[in-house]
């Protein structure tokens, strides 16, 4: 009878074990399956084949271990027409400027400007991609600092070093729609130390951007930016009442749009477009447009090359 119990007892126990130690190894095999990282969705393809677009910034960044060259290039306004060859003998505008990509999503550059002989400094860094079922979008960060180099005269009387800076901030949310369209949306804000009497220190902005590819290498590109000014000064609100926050023509800068065609490469990026700001470096082009206007045909030419180099 003893032998019985003690039997007994003996497959109690051992169900128990047995059914605790399958719950142990299922308790387990979901923790594992927890702890997993989930796969991500594959990248969907570039939005746009160069970080630069004709005057803007765009999402899209060279490889790692990269250096760009960038050659940028702005012709005078076609106004006098064939006495200077619609702007091409005319007074123009150059940048010339290094990107480099040091590590994955983000780009470190240096350039130098022509017109009031700005030197300036970029970061462009990406957050998050477009991704095939998952985010459906490019988000990126772009920042540039410009120093004015030109004659401290201009900057009247009272000179201080600190008059010659610029900031310029940017976030862009890009998307490709399909294989042939792509589009940009821009949310930026520029500020100058120092500005003359007819321009504002602090002027935000909205640009669209859109790419349509017509062919394996060629795109026609199209953007638009529209300036609006921000301006705490009281002296601007007395001059301008009721316009310290305003897209006016004649109180904020007029607006910037161009058309043009892309020719791209592995390696090089051509753009030749027509556009209407003549400042290149982004603050200069936002802020400073303040005689071109589209609208009475104050247009101009102009082109940008970049060439790759990998490490």
């Amino acid at each position: 009878m003893n032998k019985t119990i003690t039997m007994t007892i003996k497959k109690i126990i051992f169900s128990i074990i047995f059914v605790f130690s399958g719950l142990a190894v299922s308790f387990a095999q979901e923790a594992t399956d927890s702890a997993s990282v989930p796969v991500k969705k594959p990248l969907e393809k570039r939005a746009f084949e160069s970080g630069i677009f004709m005057d803007y910034q765009t999402v899209d960044q060279p490889p790692a271990h990269t250096l760009e060259f960038v050659l940028e290039h702005r012709f005078g306004t076609i106004q006098n027409k064939w006495t200077d060859i619609f702007g091409l003998w005319g007074a123009s505008n150059i940048r010339l400027g290094l990107n480099f990509t040091p590590v994955k999503n983000l780009v470190i550059g240096l350039g130098t400007t022509k017109n009031h002989m700005v030197q300036d400094f970029q970061v462009k860094y990406t957050f998050l991609h477009q991704r095939k079922g998952g985010c459906p979008l490019t988000i990126a960060y772009y920042g540039n600092l410009g120093l004015d180099a030109s004659d401290r005269k201009v900057f009247g009387m009272n000179y201080k070093f600190s008059d010659r800076f610029s900031w310029y901030h940017e976030f862009m949310f890009a998307r490709r729609f399909c294989k042939m369209f792509s589009m940009q949306l821009g949310l930026a804000y520029s500020h100058f130390n120092k500005v003359d009497s007819v321009s504002t220190n602090d002027v935000a902005s909205f640009s669209l951007l859109g790419r349509l590819k017509v062919s394996p290498q060629s795109s026609l590109i199209l953007a638009f930016e529209q300036p609006i000014v921000v301006n705490y000064d009281p002296a601007f609100v007395v001059r301008y009442p009721n316009h310290w926050l305003s897209v006016k023509s004649g109180v904020a800068p007029y607006q910037n749009i161009s058309l043009g065609w892309e020719i791209s490469t592995s390696t090089h990026t051509f753009q030749i477009f027509c556009a209407v700001a003549n400042g290149i470096v982004p603050q200069y082009v936002t802020a400073m447009n303040k005689t071109n206007d589209f609208w009475n045909g104050y247009i101009l030419f102009g082109f940008n090359i970049t060439r790759l180099w990998s490490f």
